[in-house]
């Protein structure tokens, strides 16, 4: 069975690609709900199929192993945040306001999707990796490639237009890795469920968005955050940028964690 052009929109497939397009997509939502409920060893082909009352053949005609699915999710987990970047890269702003929201899009993405989130960390295992096909670890390595590569557009523009003082070593590098650390690492520590109140800390969530803006000042990236509010600018840009899941958030049954981006807090 050959798989439909998923660079298409659903809506531009015709209706039999249209209809494995729709199979796919259950079978990744399926073994996602398995993976976050029950972990990677319940997660196999014949459980996938049972859920989805399809044979495991079909399933089989879709993907190869669950290591292969687990690689299709990443892919769809990069592909949506790659959407999400982009809004931020063509944001009419200072590269300030474009960086900053950058990291916005992280943290709400991983608030509205975090059992993807945690998959990203199942897929960096090396029993895992090692079991997916080479080229469809080639094809998540392009799209991860495509995500930095919008960052670090963003990145040289303040560069090129003298935003970030120029003479500085590794900027381009050491601004990307640092704000993908501190944004990955406070989201998964948001995951966790530590009581960080009662350990007398303030929310992972809440301390990125005041952390990611004294590293870019360490590179004298201008405006300095001393030079403007920066809740009032995490308001303005979930509100110009990220209303709509801004509004997936509010509808949730549960309430936002602290330090949540949402277009009220201040």
């Amino acid at each position: 069975m050959t798989n439909p052009d998923l660079s298409c929109s659903p809506t531009q497939l015709t209706r039999k690609q249209r209809e494995l397009y729709e199979r796919e997509q259950l079978i990744l939502d399926t073994a996602q709900i398995i993976l976050q409920q029950e972990g990677l060893h319940s997660l196999t082909m014949e459980r996938v199929a049972a859920e989805i009352e399809y044979s495991k053949g079909t399933v089989y005609n879709h993907f190869t192993s669950k290591e292969e699915i687990i690689s299709a999710i990443s892919c769809r987990c990069v592909t949506n945040l790659i959407e999400m970047f982009s809004r931020a890269k063509n944001y009419s702003a200072s590269h300030r306001e474009r960086i900053a929201a950058i990291g916005i899009a992280h943290s709400l993405y991983a608030l509205l999707h975090p059992a993807e989130l945690q998959n990203m960390q199942i897929i960096k295992s090396a029993a895992v990796r090692e079991k997916i096909p080479e080229e469809k670890q080639l094809e998540l390595l392009q799209l991860e490639q495509q995500i930095t590569g919008i960052v670090l557009e963003i990145i040289n523009d303040a560069i090129r237009d003298g935003d970030i003082p120029a003479g500085q070593p590794f900027v381009p590098d050491s601004i990307l890795l640092g704000l993908w650390s501190m944004g990955y690492g406070s989201n998964l520590l948001h995951l966790s469920g530590i009581p960080f109140d009662r350990l007398g800390m303030q929310q992972p969530l809440e301390m990125t968005w005041v952390n990611s803006h004294k590293l870019l000042d360490s590179y004298q990236w201008q405006p300095l955050s001393s030079e403007f509010d920066i809740y009032e600018l995490r308001e303005k840009l979930c509100s110009e940028l990220y209303a709509e899941e801004i509004k997936q958030l509010e509808n949730n049954s549960v309430d936002p964690a602290p330090g949540a981006p949402t277009n009220t807090m201040k």
